[in-house]
């Protein structure tokens, strides 16, 4: 076994919140014999290290004088410069663990500092010095993990304020040099389904999590990161599944998981195969696709795709926003443990206001005049409104405690709920001289309870609008809609489980709404998109239609926005990044 001591020398940088850049490699090669002398690398870590394995080989042992110059130093450089170190930097023997007492600090000469450790090594045989190496992984290894498993608390830390677009190997990136455990990243999502920039991280011992805490206001991406010790219980409660369906889908052999957002709620495995396979990037053959379902069996609009190369994987992240039907996909990167925690959250809608997730006994009313009142409902439904539970009526009111236009009504049965979305869908509810045609529509409990039980977000303060934004799409102040970007949305955000995370591309600042009127009978949610599309400082995050046209009336959409820019606030003159010119004539009803 050859050993060589190694000592790292750092030089401080600007940024006082990173490890340091390394100048100064010194190592002592006969380092069994106590004779020969010590050799000096200076220059690029790289080149250092290139020049240090020509001298050494690959098979030599090193020793230092504890964990932190080749896992706190010499590894996380070398991941931000983007190279890896291969062997022999790949293992080493911890000098202080058999010395029972820290070494000295390096120092500009670490002639003394190589002789002490090796003084140490001489003192023990082959086979102890061979049962105290260490391995230093690179990178992360994926693996499904149970609900089942038991786990330490003591080898847990969360990791706060990751970018939104930051995936499971950003995360290893930042841990660089760090042994983490099998499966041991999970992304946390928030109650909507967005990753809320929060990581718990799984290591293979208390040790590595201790270095992994050092790191704490380090950064990844440009955001400094926050490092906090975690508990098992915490990690089991966003990687664990208890999904069959899940955690078989996650077993599979596959290189890359992709997951889709905003499908057809009638879309088949067949429309997924031929969507990737105009990019030649095939889907894998067997359980490749893995749709999301809530709990009474109804789509989500979800669906998780796996693939057997990584170059196939990045092939079909390149048909992002691509139509599937009518509808624009969504696509970006996932990971096993948001499978799981997806797929688990689908089935584990909170049964709030009168539970049951099989159940559809509600029905929703949408369009409903902002004066309505529950009065004015119970008049509307007519005979059906003696089907109506006790206390049925609930009224959805946004952040600002204004009427949203939607209420949902709770029915003494399914049979009632499906008579009463028949006969009163698209009926006028007439208030005083105003006359509204009501949207009526089945639901079941779980998607009440997403809008009635969950208490609303407080809601941002409000930025000055910018002459630029009274353009002819946007409204004036309404309780519904809020002119510009980066304010506060009036409306409940209501997604269903499991609601969207971040696009690949997309920054999540504050985005803003437009109420599109006049369309046309023709329009489709994808001329909408295709119009704010051409703005390169807008992305369209999502269009509903409130109206649909008929021959007689006009239609009307919602369209949420966000701007493409840094999420730090532009320049008021481009805060907006909306159309300043009225759409196109055929998409205006004549």
């Amino acid at each position: 076994m050859k050993l060589v001591a190694v000592v790292v020398n750092a030089a401080p940088v600007a940024n006082e919140n990173s490890d340091g850049i390394p100048t100064r490699v010194s190592y002592l090669s006969s380092c069994g014999s106590l004779r020969g002398d010590v050799t000096v690398v200076e220059g690029e870590l790289a080149s250092a290290l290139i020049a240090i394995r020509e001298n050494i080989g690959d098979d030599a042992l090193l020793a230092t004088r504890g964990p932190l110059d080749l896992r706190c130093i010499v590894h996380p450089q070398a991941a931000r410069e983007e190279f890896t170190p291969s062997a022999p930097f790949l293992r080493y023997i911890d000098a202080s663990r058999l010395s029972g007492k820290p070494f000295k600090s390096p120092s500009d000469d670490n002639s003394a500092l190589l002789t002490d450790i090796c003084s140490i090594l001489t003192q023990y045989s082959p086979d102890k010095i061979g049962s105290l190496v260490e391995d230093i992984r690179v990178g992360f290894d994926a693996a499904v993990c149970v609900d089942s498993c038991s786990l330490s608390d003591e080898v847990m830390c969360r990791a706060r304020g990751l970018p939104w677009q930051a995936t499971d190997a950003h995360v290893a990136h930042f841990f660089a040099g760090l042994n983490i455990a099998e499966g041991g990243i999970a992304l946390c999502l928030s109650a909507e389904g967005r990753r809320n920039g929060e990581a718990l991280i799984r290591f293979e011992n208390n040790t590595q999590r201790e270095l992994a805490l050092r790191r704490h206001r380090h950064f990844l991406l440009s955001r400094y990161i926050e490092v906090y010790r975690a508990t098992a219980e915490d990690f089991l409660a966003v990687a664990a599944g208890s999904s069959s369906e899940a955690v078989d889908f996650v077993s599979r052999r596959a290189a890359m998981i992709v997951r889709m957002r905003g499908l057809p709620f009638d879309c088949t495995e067949d429309q997924i195969r031929s969507f990737f396979a105009e990019v030649d990037a095939p889907v894998v053959n067997e359980g490749g696709v893995l749709f999301v379902n809530r709990p009474d069996g109804r789509p989500t609009g979800d669906a998780f795709v796996l693939f057997e190369k990584e170059e196939q994987g990045m092939n079909a992240l390149k048909r992002h926003r691509h139509t599937i039907g009518s509808r624009y996909v969504e696509l970006f990167r996932s990971s096993q443990a948001e499978v799981q925690q997806v797929v688990k959250r689908s089935g584990d809608v909170s049964g709030g206001v009168g539970g049951g997730a099989g159940r559809r006994d509600c029905i929703r009313l949408r369009g409903l005049p902002y004066e309505a009142r529950v009065e004015h409902v119970v008049e509307f439904l007519g005979v059906h409104s003696s089907q109506i539970a006790p206390q049925g009526v609930h009224m959805v009111f946004n952040s600002q405690g204004h009427p949203s236009g939607e209420a949902f009504i709770q029915m003494t049965s399914e049979g009632a709920s499906a008579a009463v979305a028949a006969s009163a869908h698209n009926k006028f509810m007439t208030i005083g001289k105003k006359q509204r045609y009501i949207e009526v529509f089945q639901c079941s409990p779980d998607e009440m309870n997403l809008m009635v039980a969950a208490p609303p977000r407080p809601p941002a303060p409000m930025q000055p609008t910018p002459p630029s934004a009274a353009a002819p799409l946007i409204l004036p102040p309404h309780p519904r809609i809020f002119p510009g970007l980066g304010v506060p949305f009036g409306m409940p955000q209501y997604w269903p489980y499991p609601s969207p995370p971040v696009s690949p591309n997309m920054l999540l600042n504050t985005g803003g709404q437009i109420l599109v009127t006049g369309l046309g009978i023709h329009v489709t949610p994808a001329d909408i998109v295709a119009h704010f599309s051409a703005n390169p400082d807008t992305l369209v995050e999502s269009v509903e239609m409130v109206r649909w046209a008929t021959a007689t009336t006009p239609g009307e959409a919602l369209v949420r926005i966000r701007s493409t820019r840094d999420p730090v606030p532009p320049p008021m003159s481009l805060s907006t990044g909306l159309p300043q010119l009225p759409l196109p004539f055929p998409l205006i009803h004549t």
